[in-house]
Parts: C-alpha cells; structure tokens; sequence
C-alpha cells in the first residue's frame, strides 16, 4: 500500500467510526452497502495481489478473520436502538468506540506480526485488509438488521426515495 492509500483508508475509517459512535437513523440500506463494496475490493485486492498462502499466514488470517467476526458481532449488540423524532436511531456510543480501537488495534498487531514473520505473510495479511474490515462491517450490519427486524419501530425513508434524513447530533 503506498501513502494515498493509507490515508484514504484511514478517512474511510474514521468516517465510519464517527457515524457508529455519535449515531445515525437506520434505514434499509446504510447496512448493506458499504460491507459489500468492501468485501468485493477485498477480494479484488487479493487476487491482484496473488500472495503465497504458507501455513503460518493462512493461520493468522484465519484466526484474525474469525476474531473480525467476533468483533462486528459485538458492535452489532452494542449499538443502542433509541426513537428520535420518531423513527429509529441507532447510536453505538462508548461501548462502540472501545470495540473499534480493540478492532482496529487487532489489526495493526497481524499487520506487525505479519511482517515479522516474512514477505509472503506480510503480502497476505496487506492484501486482506479491506476484506477483513468489509467482513466485520457485513457481521455487524446483519445483527443490526435481525435487531431492528425485532424491534418494529418506524424506519426513516431513504433520501434516494425522496424521503429526508437528519443529520446526526451530539446533544439529543
């Protein structure tokens, strides 16, 4: 990855984080898209890249991607679902900051060990990121779905559709 990449990934990130963390109304379609962009350039990246899988790197993309998985379902369970001006609002708070920095912070430590390990590894574990990222955020968006499938309250109207979308505050 060269400097542009990483700081268009980092902005990405901390968009993402910011919207989850300060709150957001939930629509049909914020959940969904977002995860699949990813998880496609993920993909991409990964057969562009066309990394030697040895043992120790399939295992630690294994094992990184299982905890990616554990995280996003985490996040998922700790958004609170909460009515503003009458339709439903979801708002990660606190709880959700502390998963993403235990997120983000997992990620850094199999980029390091990655590397320690050696070029193939590094090469692997460089090419999953957006995977892994899109992986967590699709976890995280289906719980959030099933939660909201459960809770019934109102839905605000896409803006795509016509409908209108507050932005999301600090003090409400």
């Amino acid at each position: 990855m060269n400097i542009e990449q990483i700081l268009i990934a980092i902005l990405v990130l901390a968009w993402i984080v910011y919207r989850q963390v300060l709150g957001q109304y939930a629509s049909r379609t914020k959940l969904t898209w977002l995860p699949l962009v990813l998880v496609a350039l993920g993909l991409y990246t990964v057969v562009q890249a066309h990394p030697t899988i040895t043992a120790a790197g399939g295992a630690l993309i294994g094992a990184e991607l299982v905890l990616t998985v554990v995280l996003g379902w985490l996040r998922g369970r700790a958004v609170s679902l909460e009515t503003r001006d009458g339709f439903l609002y979801l708002r990660g708070g606190a709880p959700a900051l502390v998963l993403w920095v235990i997120s983000i912070g997992m990620r850094v430590g199999v980029e390091l060990l990655a590397h320690s390990i050696g070029g193939a590894t590094a090469a692997l574990a460089t090419s999953t990121i957006a995977l892994s990222f899109g992986i967590s955020l699709g976890v995280q968006g289906l719980v959030l779905r099933q939660r909201i499938r459960h809770d019934g309250r109102p839905l605000q109207a896409d803006s795509r559709r016509g409908g209108t979308r507050p932005r999301a505050t600090l003090g409400r």
